[in-house]
């Protein structure tokens, strides 16, 4: 009796996980399955100008930071440009500086006292001539006297005439046209500096455009760079994708913005997003691993996953889950 009623209680429980393995079977097949390879975002990092490499701070396989330097070249000859330019903005500055403030207080003092003692003159010689005129008519001088006497007048007041010119030249300052033209030169000779700054700060030095990890270094220190030959490719850590490919029944049942699982050959699971999905048919690459026969034509899709821990490689051969 005990043994009927074991194989009984077996007879149900194989019956029970029959089912059970019946409905996984039929959810697994449920789920839309697609193979493809890991990629990742990477940037070819080189110099803007040219020049002969004289620092390398990191290596192949090196994490790096957003915005810390990774190599420089030489600009020796920049900053020897740099002085001169300094030098001369100075001097342009110092000139300016004379234009806008005007004359000196006491360089206007000083004409004024000669326009002073000139009218002083002026008015001396214009007594004496009358006397002089006067005497002239009674014949009481020579003519020779008269007309020196009449010239000196007339010269004393052009030189007064002069002296009135060239105060009132030191009162009123520079043009204002000349000071423009003056600041302009100024402004042209600080943003030519700038510019040999930037060339310095900006176009000799490779910065990190992101946080990432150096996969290749393509130069080595004294070798001439150029803004055509990459020095370093950089790679980004955390984001990464999936090229994976579809056929057209199967791409009815994906949309963009889908979660999607990524599952490694080991068994890892990463979630990811379809992100991109191609609006062109394509013959099936070469490369495309399926379970059953290629179709010929089938449409790429682009899942983009959040990897922080670094558990996809590039090229890796993964399995994209579509549920």
């Amino acid at each position: 009796m005990k043994k009927k009623i074991l194989a009984f209680l077996f007879l149900i429980t194989l019956i029970i996980l029959g089912i059970v393995l019946f409905f996984n079977q039929n959810k697994e097949d449920a789920k839309l399955k697609a193979y493809g390879n890991v990629d990742i975002r990477e940037s070819s990092l080189a110099f803007e100008a040219s020049g002969k490499i004289n620092a390398l701070f990191f290596d192949e396989g090196q994490k790096v930071s957003k915005d810390e330097v990774l190599a420089t070249i030489d600009t020796k000859a920049l900053e020897h440009e740099k002085a001169i330019k300094l030098s001369s903005c100075k001097g342009l500055k110092a000139e300016l500086n004379l234009l806008e403030n005007g004359y000196r207080k006491e360089e206007i003092a000083k004409a004024k006292a000669e326009v002073k003692a000139l009218e002083n003159e002026v008015k001396l010689q214009e007594k004496t001539f009358v006397r002089t005129d006067n005497l002239y008519k009674k014949d009481a001088v020579s003519a020779q006297t008269h007309d020196s006497d009449f010239f000196k007048l007339n010269a004393l007041k052009e030189n007064l005439n002069t002296a009135k010119a060239s105060l009132e030249l030191l009162v009123n300052g520079y043009r204002s046209e000349e000071i423009e033209a003056k600041r302009e030169e100024y402004k042209t000779c600080i943003n030519e500096l700038n510019y040999i700054n930037y060339k310095i700060e900006d176009q000799s030095v490779i910065k990190a455009p992101y946080d990432g990890k150096i996969r290749t270094r393509n130069l080595e220190l004294g070798d001439m760079a150029s803004p055509q030959t990459p020095v370093f490719t950089l790679s980004q850590l955390d984001r990464k994708f999936v090229r994976c490919y579809l056929s057209e029944m199967q791409l009815i049942k994906v949309k963009t913005g889908n979660e999607v699982t990524v599952q490694t050959a080991s068994g890892t699971d990463i979630k990811g997003i379809v992100a991109v999905i191609s609006d062109t048919a394509m013959f099936t690459p070469k490369t495309v691993q399926t379970e059953e026969l290629r179709p010929d034509l089938v449409y790429e899709i682009r899942v983009d996953v959040a990897d922080p821990d670094e558990l996809l490689r590039l090229g890796q051969s993964v399995s994209v889950i579509f549920e």
